[in-house]
Parts: C-alpha cells; structure tokens; sequence
C-alpha cells in the first residue's frame, strides 16, 4: 500500500504462485478483506483513515465490496442448490451462516422451488433424457413443476 494517491494491495498465492495487484484499493478495506479470508478473528477499526473524508470513503468501499459479496453469495448457494435435486439445504445453510427461512427466500428470489417434490425430480430426469444441461435443464424442470 501507498500514498492516498496511489493505494492498492498485493495479494499472492503459495499454491500457484501468483501475485494480484488491487488498485484503488484503501489500506483498512484491503487490510479487513485480507484478514476476512485468512480467516482471523480479532476485528478492528480503521488505521489508516483518520479524517471524516477518508472514512467515509472507507465506510463507501466497504459497502461496496459487501454488497459485491453478498451477491456472490446468493449465486453460490443457488448454484449449490442446482447440483443435485437432493442437496443438502441444511448444509448448504450451515457453509452460509443464515436461517432455513432465509436460505428459501434466497432460492425463491433465483428461481428455485420451495419444495423439490418427485415431480421436480421427475422433471429433471426428463430434462436430462431430453439432453438439456446445466441450466437449460434447471429451467425446465422449474417450467414444469410450476404450480
């Protein structure tokens, strides 16, 4: 991380030995990003941004990456959920820290039905001999089970 001008974060990788540069990136927002995926628990405030301007452009990034994040989130679980017409919700709840209740009103909101009854997985069956894949098959199962 540099000067107010030039900010950015480098973020590497032991397995395939690779670097990414970030930039624009502020230094707390970078430094709370990379502890967030290392998995470390002791939460702090800001460091870097000190005056009323410089938090607040803090607090607008951090809003923005959680937003980005939290609508990757929601694709993840529908594609979670569309792997099998027998995945497991519960798990798939668990791995995304939010109640049963949520977790429907997530897949409802992409598309995906409350209830896989043996109709739905009738449906995928028949998606499948009919060849369809992917999500050409999910949308005909959910075509065809529609109530």
């Amino acid at each position: 991380m540099n000067d107010k001008q030039n900010w950015y974060a480098e973020f590497g990788s032991a397995t395939n030995k690779r670097e990414d540069t970030v930039f624009d990136i502020h230094p707390d927002v970078a430094t709370a990003f990379a502890d967030a995926i290392r998995n470390r628990m002791n939460v702090q405030g800001p460091h870097h941004a000190k005056d009323f301007d410089d938090l607040t452009a803090t607090i607008a990034q951090t809003s923005r990456l959680i937003q980005h994040l939290e609508a990757f989130r929601e694709l993840a679980i529908t594609a979670a959920d569309r792997t099998s017409p027998h995945a497991d919700r519960k798990a798939i709840a668990i791995a995304a820290g939010m109640p049963p209740s949520r977790l429907y009103r997530v897949l409802g909101k992409h598309g995906r039905p409350k209830n896989r009854s043996k109709a739905y997985e009738q449906a995928v069956h028949e998606a499948l001999d009919k060849g369809l894949q992917g999500d050409d098959m999910w949308n005909y199962a959910d075509r065809t089970t529609e109530k």
